[in-house]
């Protein structure tokens, strides 16, 4: 089965993992493997980052806020390596 443009539906000539639409002209590439790792990473990175921050704000004091911002550093981390990968595979 051809592959088809995303823009214009229309059949690809190649099978090439970058190449031009004949009918477009727009620059056709696969997606992107990591993109939904990438994208579940940031947002759980900010909510951690969120919950953390505004429980210090309120005033919380708990045992549990200091473990919230270490998993969210942990979080943060792996961010980095998703976006490495990601940016890494184009």
């Amino acid at each position: 089965m051809a592959r088809q443009c995303p823009y214009c539906k229309a059949e690809l000539p190649t099978n090439a993992p970058e190449q031009e639409c004949p009918v477009c002209k727009n620059i056709v590439r696969p997606p992107n493997p990591h993109a939904r790792r990438f994208g579940w990473m940031a947002l759980t990175t900010a909510t951690l980052y969120f919950i953390a921050m505004f429980s210090t704000i309120a005033g919380d004091t708990g045992w549990w806020v200091p473990v919230i911002f270490g998993i969210a550093t942990l979080s943060g981390v792996y961010l980095m390596v998703t976006m490495y990968h990601f940016f890494k595979a184009g």
